[in-house]
């Protein structure tokens, strides 16, 4: 009778932790699934803003606008364009993006301020899609960075880092800017 016992006792165990084993795959796939996917998200939103810079930029040229800010959007656009081109990391891209956004908004201060451009709907509809992109961009950004830190959570405490090891899952790159980034861009500056 205690053979049957301890037999009985260690198959539960046994099947508990295939049990728990077989959850945190799941779990883990999960999130990383929706990870890539919101990546993907941030990615399309992205590069909808890249498409609708072109015509702002040309009503941006045609409305008088100062040409330093909008040579500084165009610059930032470019510059955007090459960190994703050559991969250079989400933060690097974070850090463009932000710069990118800065100098949109920068165009629209000053077309607000000067209010020559009130009526041109030729800059407003642009304006007004880009307005919603960025919205679009910063809600796909925090879609991203949330699932991103769910899964970093996980794959980081134990025993659920275990099973993410043996599955080769590592935490995720936050889509943020980061001081070493910043250092890098100013001592790039400066050996300029």
């Amino acid at each position: 009778m205690t053979v049957f016992v301890v037999v009985a006792i260690v198959v539960v165990v046994v099947l508990l932790l295939v049990g728990y084993v077989a959850s945190t795959v799941r779990r883990l796939g999960r999130y990383s699934e929706q990870t890539v996917q919101s990546l993907r998200l941030v990615d399309v939103e992205l590069e909808r803003r890249h498409q609708q810079l072109v015509p702002f930029l040309e009503a941006a040229e045609a409305s008088g606008l100062s040409a330093d800010a909008v040579r500084q959007l165009g610059g930032a656009r470019s510059w955007s364009k090459a960190v994703r081109e050559r991969g250079l990391g989400l933060s690097a891209q974070a850090a463009a993006e932000n710069a990118l956004s800065a100098a949109f908004h920068a165009v629209l201060a000053e077309a607000d301020a000067s209010r020559n451009v009130l009526g041109n709907w030729a800059f407003q509809g642009p304006a007004g899609e880009l307005t919603v992109t960025e919205r679009r961009i910063a809600g796909a950004v925090r879609v991203y960075n949330d699932t991103a830190y769910r899964l970093s959570q996980a794959a980081g405490t134990f025993p659920s880092s275990i099973v993410a090891k043996s599955r080769s899952i590592v935490a995720p790159e936050p889509f943020v800017e980061t001081r070493d980034v910043l250092d890098e861009q100013l001592s790039a500056q400066v050996a300029a």
